[in-house]
């Protein structure tokens, strides 16, 4: 079964589920009392253990803005367009992302958050090679107000 066009994959939440399904098979060969079934299940685990190394290596290079947040340097947008009842934060222009990667999600009601991914995306998988990135963050409420800390302190 392929994945639809546009779906994301985060490599470190790959990691992660690849090396608890190793831990998984791991506790299921100590039980295991087939010598047959035992290699069965050592086979699996070689296999997600390529998985886990492939995605550490996807993961490793790819600072995401979530990181740039922890780090105390939270992305600062490039311009902010202000109109009566609704005003943008613009983080990255459209020409810096790849036409057919723009995608929108509406965290909450009162923000449409659009990102896109800088590349093309792969033509087996239809998904972005590196991380999205956030295009532009559109606030439905007036400046100065609204739930998040943006919209807070402004």
């Amino acid at each position: 079964m392929s994945e639809p066009v546009g779906v994301m994959k985060c490599w470190e939440c790959i990691e992660k589920h690849a090396r608890d399904t190793e831990h998984h098979l791991e506790d299921v060969i100590r039980v295991s009392t087939s010598p047959e079934e035992r290699l069965k299940y050592e086979e699996w685990i070689d296999r997600v253990r390529e998985i886990r190394r492939f995605a550490h290596k996807m993961a490793k290079d790819i600072i995401t803005e979530k990181e740039e947040e922890k780090s105390g340097n939270p992305k600062k947008p490039i311009r902010i367009e202000r109109g009566e009842q609704i005003w943008t934060e613009i983080f990255h222009e459209s020409y810096e992302c790849h036409p057919a990667t723009f995608r929108v999600i509406k965290p909450n009601p009162e923000h449409i958050l659009t990102v896109c991914c800088p590349q093309a995306p792969d033509p087996r998988t239809g998904l972005c090679p590196v991380s999205m990135i956030a295009q532009k963050l559109e606030h439905l409420h007036p400046e100065g107000q609204g739930s998040c800390p943006v919209c807070e302190a402004s």
